[in-house]
């Protein structure tokens, strides 16, 4: 599959047309300001979201002189769309892995830089969890896509609402939580895969009869705390198009039915005293957040290495809790992504 660039410089696009990164087609979005040397910014959007979701950050980080690169996770927005017939198994690992092919191949490591760290990622939701793993290496091993890591370029890490998995059934694998609750969970969530999440029928369906225009934007702007008028027709199309492409349902099932992967407790335990040990990681957070919640396992998890309540980890996290709902940074733009830029 080819993968389609824009590039964007401020006042001119240059379309950089098609390029190949092995099997995977992607639609890269990138602004570049290039009158200073700031660390480039790698955006990597969350469940059914696309580039179009960074609009305002991009925005401020380019004013504010950072070169900026987004991209649409493979199954999702404008990127393709494959399948099990095509070998891809959408999972988290697969992703961290299209991020770490994506930076070797589109943004060169600058010389200039003494300790080689020129890159920030920022994620949101489930990009967020992606953005972690691509950081720590995790997904590296025989299978993938290019199996040199960029673990050694990341300078810092900017969580949006980070999310705990590929999909829901990530909440039983919280430690917090009994043997009994993790049960009742599981059980749930494999009565809603059986009879809804892994019937395509039904799927095909719902994409093409009930998710209309007017549904999405009724949900979204049920996740916009601050500004629900910034849901406009963009934001809109931009999740409406993307169900309408081949591939689509099956790519959403697979993200439903799918094993959710390592949870950032996981990712923390294991890489915690090593790769992540000095890696500044800033979380930013909507108090208001119904999909996942600052009272939610991870939202605390990471309140407490931020507030120093686990004498035990060495991680150089912080965090930023304000008003809005599961996207701040495009709810509550102008704060979220002043706080981006300060940090």
């Amino acid at each position: 599959f080819d993968i389609h660039t824009e590039v964007h410089y401020p006042n001119t696009i240059e379309d950089a047309g098609s390029t190949i990164l092995d099997k995977l087609n992607l639609f890269n979005n990138k602004k570049e300001n290039k009158a200073q040397q700031k660390p480039n910014v790698l955006l990597v959007h969350g469940f059914g979201c696309s580039t179009t979701c960074w609009r305002a950050t991009i925005a401020t980080l380019v004013k504010n002189g950072y070169p900026v690169h987004a991209i649409d996770l493979l199954g999702q927005g404008k990127s393709a769309k494959p399948g099990r017939s095509q070998d891809i198994q959408y999972s988290i690992p697969l992703w961290a892995d299209v991020v770490d092919s994506y930076v070797q191949d589109n943004i060169p490591q600058r010389q200039q830089s003494n300790d080689g760290k020129d890159l920030v990622l920022v994620g949101n939701s489930l990009g967020s969890l992606v953005a972690l793993t691509a950081a720590t290496g995790d997904h590296c091993n025989s299978s993938s896509i290019n199996p040199v890591r960029i673990s050694n370029r990341v300078k810092g890490i900017c969580m949006f609402n980070c999310g705990v998995g590929l999909n829901s059934r990530g909440i039983a694998r919280e430690p917090t939580l009994d043997f009994a609750t993790k049960f009742l969970i599981n059980a749930l969530y494999d009565v809603l895969v059986f009879f809804i999440f892994n019937n395509r029928p039904l799927l095909t369906y719902a994409l093409n009869n009930i998710v209309t225009r007017d549904l999405l934007r009724q949900t979204l702007q049920s996740l916009y705390i601050c500004n629900p008028d910034r849901v406009d027709d963009e934001l809109v199309e931009s999740f409406f198009l993307p169900a309408q492409d081949d591939g689509s349902v099956e790519a959403l099932s697979q993200i439903y039915c799918n094993d959710p992967g390592k949870t950032p407790f996981d990712l923390h335990a294991e890489y915690g005293d090593s790769t992540l040990k000095d890696v500044p990681i800033h979380l930013v957070w909507g108090n208001a957040d119904a999909v996942a919640p600052l009272e939610g396992g991870v939202g605390q998890f990471y309140k407490q290495l931020a507030d120093g309540e686990d004498d035990e980890s060495d991680c150089l996290v912080s965090m930023k809790i304000l008003d809005g709902g599961h996207i701040p940074f495009d709810d509550n733009f102008v704060e979220s992504n002043d706080e981006l830029v300060a940090w």
